[in-house]
């Protein structure tokens, strides 16, 4: 008996016209959210402009997604000389929003040494560090993902605190473009999972991801280093943000999401 496998991420965004999110890229009650941003993104990028690369992405999630199929459009806001400001929104079938962003793309100006502050943590390799097998009953998503925990508490082992830190990558090994990061931003559990025992569902309602230069000039593929840490969490909302490396240290995103808490965090 031969079994289908999954569409992976290049197969979800190869369409131009309405995109079929497959149910194996569901998260807790709707698609992944990463994936959604990264339609947005690919179709904002289609009009930004020969010569630009994707520098910024806000993405707000509107409401879910009923079918399983969306229908991008995007509209240049400004183009300016060296950027642009693209509007991108989602349809469902009904017609109605699910998700709307506003994606800044430019060109690259020489000039200076690049400078970052946000050094990738010490932390074995990943054929060092264990598997870890998300719950693909609750988030089918996982099954497109190899996730190794490198440091840090481990997803509802009651931690200290509220960071996951480790290994991840596209099991189908797509390209590591801007889209493909954009899903790996978002393809660790909400680093709440880090100090609770039990789950609670943490959807997100805001994702905005900064993108390095020169993502497009060096091809890569497999392994990268994620950590997600909470850096706020009350009344029912929290905000976690993201870093995601390549293996040789270089900062390849980062990303900042607004999230909704439904739930009590049993610990």
């Amino acid at each position: 008996m031969t079994t289908t496998a999954p569409p992976s991420l290049s197969d979800v965004l190869a369409t131009d016209g309405p995109v079929v999110l497959d149910r194996s890229w569901w998260s807790w009650a709707g698609p992944h959210g990463g994936l959604l941003a990264a339609v947005a993104l690919r179709a904002g990028s289609s009009v930004a402009g020969a010569g630009r690369t994707p520098r910024a992405l806000s993405a707000q999630f509107l409401r879910t997604v009923d079918d399983g199929e969306v229908r991008p459009e995007a509209e240049v806001v400004r183009e300016g000389g060296a950027s642009s400001t693209v509007s991108s929104v989602l349809r469902g079938s009904d017609g109605g929003v699910v998700l709307q962003a506003v994606l800044t793309s430019g060109r690259a100006r020489g000039g200076g040494a690049p400078y970052a502050v946000v050094a990738m943590p010490q932390v074995p390799g990943p054929q060092d560090c264990t598997p870890l097998a998300l719950p693909v009953d609750l988030v089918p998503y996982g099954q497109h993902f190899e996730h190794r925990p490198a440091a840090g508490p481990l997803p509802f082992s009651g931690g200290d605190r509220a960071e996951l830190v480790a290994w991840a990558r596209l099991r189908a090994d797509d390209p590591l473009d801007a889209a493909a990061l954009t899903v790996l931003a978002d393809a660790m559990p909400p680093a709440l999972y880090g100090v609770v025992r039990t789950p609670v569902v943490v959807p997100t309602v805001d994702l905005s991801v900064s993108y390095a230069s020169g993502l497009d000039e060096v091809p890569r593929r497999g392994w990268v280093l994620v950590r997600i840490a909470t850096r706020t969490a009350a009344d029912g909302w929290c905000v976690d943000d993201s870093e995601v490396w390549a293996p040789d240290g270089t900062l390849l995103v980062q990303a900042r999401q607004t999230r909704r808490v439904l739930g009590e965090l049993g610990r």
